[in-house]
């Protein structure tokens, strides 16, 4: 049996959240918004994504009977704070409905964290024996992700974005390692595996820096898994553990010039008499 116990996330996630809420609430639509891009740009550009990854998780509940004996045990993750870079392409879309722009990318990201483990053992004779163990994990990995994007002016140089799509994680490397012994099978605990699909969201603000540069803070949480298809929540497990990661980044989008049309007139639909 599982159960779960919600923690507090940790100060830089929650101002995050807390920034893209207040966001939703603003809308001062302009006359001519960032997306669809001006006939002066060409509608594809590439984007550069430098990441804040975290992963947090709650704390996990489970019991095991064997041989007249229960045994309790108690999951704590704490991540902590690691790295991450995208590196991609967007294409925008001249008469968008829903989506204004998609974009996929391939990215290095590297989670690192460690999985406290308390737990009860008791014996037919009522005896309780405890066990504790500070579980470390490290996992590197290479992401090829693609976005369906769409965008909500916010004011003349800003916006909200908001992304869905998916991230297709291959295992570069990983290290574990268990600080104390417990009456668990190691061969039953489950981690990442090889290759493993996500659905996400992500959401940000995007600010327009420049003529031809656009800066996007964001966050991203992958919420469910696509493949493999036996546990589809939570996104990983490490030692057990549930765990949700976060992305906070920010993203720089760069607008391309179209000579062809820099100097073209813009149609404004038929002259009145």
């Amino acid at each position: 049996m599982r159960s779960y116990t919600w923690r507090a996330m940790p100060k830089s996630c929650t101002a995050y959240l807390i920034l893209f809420l207040i966001s939703i609430g603003a809308h001062a639509q302009l006359t001519k918004d960032i997306f669809p891009l001006n006939r002066e740009f060409k509608n594809g550009g590439f984007y550069l994504s430098p990441l804040l990854t975290y992963s947090y998780g709650p704390e996990t509940k489970n019991n095991l009977n064997f041989n007249d004996t229960l045994y309790q045990y108690r999951l704590n993750e704490l991540g902590q704070l690691r790295y991450g870079i995208e590196l991609g392409w967007f294409q925008s879309f001249e008469n968008p409905l829903l989506v204004h722009y998609v974009e996929g990318g391939i990215s290095y990201r590297r989670f690192d964290g460690n999985v406290e483990h308390d737990g009860e053992l008791l014996l037919p004779d009522l005896t309780e024996l405890n066990f504790t163990s500070t579980n470390n994990f490290s996992m590197q990995t290479i992401a090829a992700s693609f976005r369906a994007v769409h965008v909500k002016q916010l004011g003349k140089m800003s916006f909200l974005n908001l992304g869905l799509g998916t991230n297709v994680n291959y295992l570069l490397s990983s290290k574990y390692e268990r600080k104390g012994m417990y009456p668990v099978d190691k061969s039953t605990e489950k981690f990442p595996s090889e290759l493993h699909v996500q659905l996400h969201f992500q959401a940000g603000i995007g600010l327009r820096l420049t003529e031809q540069v656009l800066f996007v803070p964001h966050i991203e949480i992958p919420f469910v898994n696509a493949y493999p298809t036996d546990d589809l929540f939570p996104p990983f497990n490490f030692f057990n553990g549930d765990t949700f990661p976060v992305l906070m980044g920010f993203k720089l989008m760069f607008l391309r010039k179209d000579p062809f049309n820099c100097n073209a007139p813009i149609y404004n639909g038929p002259a009145t008499q």
